[in-house]
């Protein structure tokens, strides 16, 4: 009996040790929510806008032992003229020291957002820049 005990043991041990050695990672970081508002805080969600209003996105990382970076950007979904995908010059990617909240500010051009479908996307990746995470939240302008 005490000879299983033994092995049981030795193979807990160097299975914890493979794994520590392999920079094992148990990590359960993730993006648990996205908002999106007329005021930093996004206190109010919206998800219709002026075209006039500034757009603001507040993304939460929960669940992070260490460094994040998250990238926010503005996407044109159904904008009639624009092409679908990314809105070239609104994307910033911010790091975070561990958990919290990445806030994104989309101001409106000089002649005001073009009335449509958009969607902002947030990223979260690791210090290595791989991808760990995704949330999209989805807006009208009118």
């Amino acid at each position: 009996m005490k000879t299983k005990r033994w092995d049981l043991t030795l193979g807990l041990g160097v299975l914890l040790i493979t794994a520590l050695a392999c920079n094992f990672s148990a990590s359960t970081a993730n993006i648990s929510g996205l908002k999106l508002g007329k005021d930093k805080a996004a206190s109010q969600e919206a998800s219709s806008f002026a075209p006039s209003d500034t757009v603001y996105a507040v993304g939460t990382i929960s669940n992070s032992p260490g460094k994040v970076k998250v990238k926010g950007r503005l996407i044109f979904d159904d904008v009639p003229g624009q092409t679908s995908g990314p809105v070239p010059g609104l994307e910033e990617t911010l790091e975070l020291p561990s958990s919290g909240t990445a806030t994104y500010t989309f101001t409106p051009p000089a002649d005001g957002w073009p009335k449509g479908k958009y969607k902002i996307e947030v990223i979260m990746m690791n210090e290595e820049g791989q991808q760990k995470d995704q949330k999209t939240a989805s807006f009208t302008v009118s």
